[in-house]
């Protein structure tokens, strides 16, 4: 289901060097002639709650340290991208799965054989407290620089964020305080075009929400998430006849 060509290439990547159980879900037909390249960004992973590895920030960043030992089997599965992408019952997966595929009939092995993924979010949230994940400095930091090597490695031609809070990061956070430019400037350089939607998981991925952008008065042109992310592929995905 998913492609391992770029691994070695992941794992140049700091963060990935101490966290390969957490390696970025890049399907086998990501580059095929029949579509463009999509990169697909969610949000974080969730741990069970009895967890509590991951709210020692400096731990859970320690490149000398082989977190993955001190994981539980139970915390290694929430970690693990690749098998949540590739669960049949993983509600993201389901959600995702049955939008591109009305984009994509072609996609018979599901969607995420299509595309690649991974959650901007580096460090997991509590399963039982997700409103209240906040970054610190360091979470901000790898996430960008790691968002940055991915773009470089994928060269992907549009990237979807599918959470609000990962894309208010990303574009007016993390990069300009990063790299001094904004999210814009910065995937224009490699010509690749961006949006965003709310969470597969949440209400409003089948509701109608009206947000004012600085180039729009309505940046979901009165559709919910959904209807607008499968408008967005069928703009930016699909290779044109």
């Amino acid at each position: 289901m998913f492609s391992s060509s770029f691994d070695s290439a992941f794992r140049t990547i700091p963060f990935y060097k101490n966290h390969e159980f957490m390696l970025p879900a890049v399907g086998v037909n990501y580059e095929s002639t029949k579509h463009k390249k999509l990169l697909l960004v969610g949000e974080s992973c969730y741990m069970p709650k009895a967890s509590f590895v991951h709210h020692n920030v400096n731990l859970w960043y320690d490149n000398y340290l082989s977190l993955g030992e001190k994981l539980s089997d139970c915390e290694l599965k929430c970690c693990d991208l690749r098998g949540a992408r590739s669960d049949p019952r993983n509600k993201y997966r389901q959600k995702i799965d049955s939008a591109i595929k009305e984009v994509f009939p072609d996609a018979l092995g599901g969607a995420f054989e299509e595309i690649a993924s991974y959650n901007y979010f580096l460090r997991p949230a509590d399963n039982d407290n997700r409103k209240t994940f906040r970054c610190t400095e360091m979470d901000c930091r790898e996430s960008v620089h790691t968002f940055c090597k991915l773009i470089e490695i994928l060269n992907p031609n549009h990237v979807v964020f599918t959470s609000k809070l990962a894309f208010d990061h990303a574009e007016t956070i993390d990069i300009f305080k990063y790299l001094g430019c904004y999210l814009w400037d910065y995937l224009a350089k490699y010509n690749i075009g961006y949006s965003f939607t709310y969470h597969p998981s949440s209400l409003w991925w089948n509701r109608i929400r009206h947000i004012k952008t600085g180039s729009s008065d309505d940046y979901f042109r009165g559709l919910t998430s959904r209807q607008f992310f499968i408008d967005e592929l069928r703009k930016n995905w699909l290779t044109k006849d």
